[in-house]
C-alpha cells in the first residue's frame, strides 16, 4: 500500500495510541496532563474497559472509537477525539456522561456507591466561540457562589485543538496537544518533545502504526466510511428542505436516519448521531 498521511487525530489511531494494555502508561498520562492543567487530582492507574481490537474493528467499521476505563478510585473515564461537531455536540457530551455515570448502578441499589465520571473531548473544531481558551473543564457550580460546587461527580473537559497555537511548548499538555497537531508533518519539530519519554513512544507508537498494512488499511477504511457518512448526511438534510418549506429539528432527524439506515448502518450507531428514539428508528 502507497504511502499515506496517517492523522494523529483520527480516532482509529486514537484510540490504538491510547486504548491498549502496552500503552496503558501513555494514557495515564495524557490524563494526568489535562487534570494538571485544571488543577484537579492525579490518577495512578486506570484500567480501560473496551480495549482496542483491529479485527474487531475490521468487522465493524461504525464502530464508536472512544476509550472507557477506570482509576484505582473507581472513578469513570470516556474519553475521545471528534473531528466534526455543532452547537449540539455540547448535548451529546452530557447525555454520554448521564450514560458513564448512570450504568454503575442498576435499579434498587444504593446511590453511594456511585462513583465520579469524567469525560475528555478532543475536539478539531470550535465549540465555545466566546471562550478563548483552548481547555475549558465543567462542573457543577452554585450560580452566585462559584466557588461551591454541588458535587465532583460531573467533570467534562472539551480540548479544542484549532485553538491550540502555542510557540512555547511548556506543559505536557502543550507536547501532548503538539504532537496531535504536527506528528507525521514537515513542521513536526521533535526538539520540542525529545526529552518526554512518554511523547516519544507514542511517537514511536505512530510511525509502528503508519508501517503495519493492516493498520493502514483499516485507518483507509475508516476515513471512506466517515466521508461517506457525511456525504449521506449532507444529502438527507438537503432532501429534507426538497418539498419547499422548512422540516423541523425531528422530521430532519428521521430523513437523516432513514438514509443512514438504507446505507447499513447500526441502530445503535444511528442513535448515537442523530439522537431518535431507537423505537422510531426501528419504524424507518
Amino acid at each position: 500500500m502507497a504511502d499515506i498521511y496517517i492523522k494523529p487525530t483520527s480516532d482509529i489511531f486514537f484510540k490504538y495510541l491510547f486504548g491498549r494494555e502496552e500503552t496503558k502508561d501513555l494514557l495515564i498520562s495524557f490524563i494526568n496532563a489535562v487534570f494538571e492543567e485544571k488543577k484537579l487530582f492525579k490518577i495512578q492507574t486506570v484500567e480501560i474497559k473496551n480495549p482496542f481490537n483491529i479485527k474487531k474493528f475490521i468487522l465493524e467499521k461504525e464502530s464508536i472509537l472512544d476509550i472507557k476505563g477506570e482509576d484505582e478510585k473507581k472513578r469513570k473515564y470516556d474519553i475521545e477525539v471528534q473531528s466534526t461537531g455543532n452547537e449540539y455536540f455540547k448535548n451529546r457530551s452530557l447525555y454520554y456522561w448521564s450514560k458513564l455515570y448512570s450504568s454503575q448502578i442498576l435499579e434498587g441499589e444504593d446511590y453511594k456507591i456511585l462513583q465520579p465520571a469524567i469525560c475528555i473531548d478532543v475536539l478539531e473544531f470550535d465549540l465555545f466561540d466566546k471562550l478563548e481558551d483552548y481547555h475549558n473543564s465543567f462542573m457543577i457550580i452554585e450560580k452566585d457562589n462559584r466557588e461551591f460546587a454541588l458535587t465532583d461527580h460531573l467533570i467534562i473537559n472539551f480540548i479544542e485543538l484549532k485553538k491550540f497555537n502555542k510557540k512555547k511548548i511548556v506543559t505536557k499538555l502543550d507536547k501532548w496537544l503538539y504532537f496531535f497537531k504536527h506528528c507525521g508533518k514537515e513542521d513536526f519539530m521533535e526538539v520540542l518533545i525529545k526529552d518526554d519519554i512518554d511523547i516519544m513512544k507514542s511517537k514511536d507508537e505512530y510511525n509502528k502504526f503508519c508501517q503495519n498494512e493492516e493498520l493502514k488499511e483499516a485507518y483507509e477504511s475508516r476515513m471512506k466510511w466517515l466521508s461517506d457518512y457525511k456525504t449521506n448526511m449532507s444529502c438527507a438534510k438537503e432532501e429534507g428542505f426538497e418539498d419547499g418549506f422548512e422540516k423541523g429539528v425531528d422530521e430532519e432527524k428521521r430523513i437523516i436516519s432513514k438514509q443512514m439506515k438504507k446505507d447499513g448502518m447500526s441502530i445503535e450507531s444511528i442513535f448515537k448521531y442523530t439522537g431518535l428514539p431507537k423505537e422510531e428508528i426501528e419504524k424507518l
